[in-house]
Parts: C-alpha cells; structure tokens; sequence
C-alpha cells in the first residue's frame, strides 16, 4: 500500500493550489475568496478518488477546536463503560461533537497533543487521589469529567458513582450516564454548576 495521501497529492490531483484544497474542504464560506462551484467539485473528487482524510488534530489547532470529546474508558464489556460509550454517541452530535471513544490508556497521549476539545475520564482505576494526565490537562484548561469516587475537583469535575454502591458492577439505566455527558456540554459552553442544575442519578457532584 502506498503512502497516506496528502493535501498536497489532492492539490496536484486537482490542479490547484494548496490554498484553494483547504478553504474547500475545511468547508469555509463568506469572506474575500470565491471559488467557483466547478473547483469545488473538481478538489472534492480528487480528495475522494485519493482517499484524502484531513488530519484531525492539525486541523483542530488551526481553528482552536476540533469539535471532537474524547471518551476514556477501559472495557466495553463492562456495562458503565458501554453505557458511559452510548449516551456520548447519542447525546453529543445533537451538541455539534464527534464522540472519540478510547480504550485503556490510549487517551492520554491523544489529550495531551490536543486530540479534543474536551474529555470524560471513566478509566481511573479506585484510590487515584490526583492523575498526572488530567491534573495537566486542567492546567491547560481543557473541560473534563472524571468519574472517581477518591479524586477531588482541581480544575475538572468529578462524578462519584460511589464505592461501595451496587450501581457500579450492574447495569446502569439507559440515561443513567447522561448527566456525565451534560455536565461535560455545559463545561464547554462556558457555563457553570449552580442552582437548579441536575446530575442523573447516582451521580453527586462534589463542590
């Protein structure tokens, strides 16, 4: 197999510039540059017939969001994870995000290079008093949502499913994790927990 196609393979497909192939697939409009509908449709071809997919970080740092969440966790098998997996497929397209799902400790690297806008941490294992992963991604300011029954807020929230509960080994309501994926929306909205704000059940947010 050859190598991955680039855009500048899609540039030299279509006979245009580099420029022209990333104002039409990074799907820009308005401003000062017109390219005609015959360009448009000429750089899509190519970048399909190639089999050109944009690099989704690189292009997260252009504009200083990817539009992505990164869903950490450690086994599909286990019925929090599965169900933490489904209401992030389910709620966060309707929010304008693309849900990442990520197994073990694959989440870490693809934080901290700046793989997502945000993320919901459900892999520590019990007893992580503070992770080195999401401690420096607060520091960065990257909206985060732990789920810890030991670990304190610092610049990140914390949902405690509780330790000695039965509801972390059964399976979970369907909706059961929606408040971890809702609160994660409203940290990337700006806003923040007040009054009137509610987390599903058993969650209890810690202050």
């Amino acid at each position: 197999m050859g190598a991955k196609p680039t855009i500048r393979d899609v540039a030299k497909s279509a006979g245009v510039s580099l420029t022209t192939v990333s104002y039409v697939l990074s799907g820009r409009h308005g401003g000062t540059t017109r390219i005609s509908e015959a360009t448009q449709e000429r750089v899509q071809a190519a970048a399909k017939e190639l089999g050109y997919v944009p690099n989704q970080a690189a292009r997260g740092m252009r504009r200083g969001k990817t539009d992505l969440v990164a869903i950490a966790i450690g086994d599909l098998e286990w019925p929090w994870d599965r169900a933490l997996a489904s209401a992030a497929a389910r709620i966060l397209p309707e929010h304008g995000y693309q849900p990442v799902i990520l197994l073990g400790e694959g989440w870490r690297r693809f934080m901290l290079s700046g793989g997502a806008d945000g993320a919901i941490v459900g892999t520590l294992p019990p007893g992580t008093l503070l992770d080195l992963t999401v401690g420096e991604l607060a520091r960065r300011g990257v909206a985060q949502v732990v789920i810890s029954d030991a670990m304190q807020p610092a610049g990140f929230d914390v949902l405690a499913p509780g330790a000695n509960s039965e509801a972390t080994v059964a399976a979970p309501a369907s909706d059961a994790l929606e408040g971890a994926v809702k609160l994660l929306l409203d940290r990337l909205a700006g806003r923040t927990i007040g009054a009137g704000t509610t987390i599903a059940a058993p969650w209890q947010f810690r202050p």
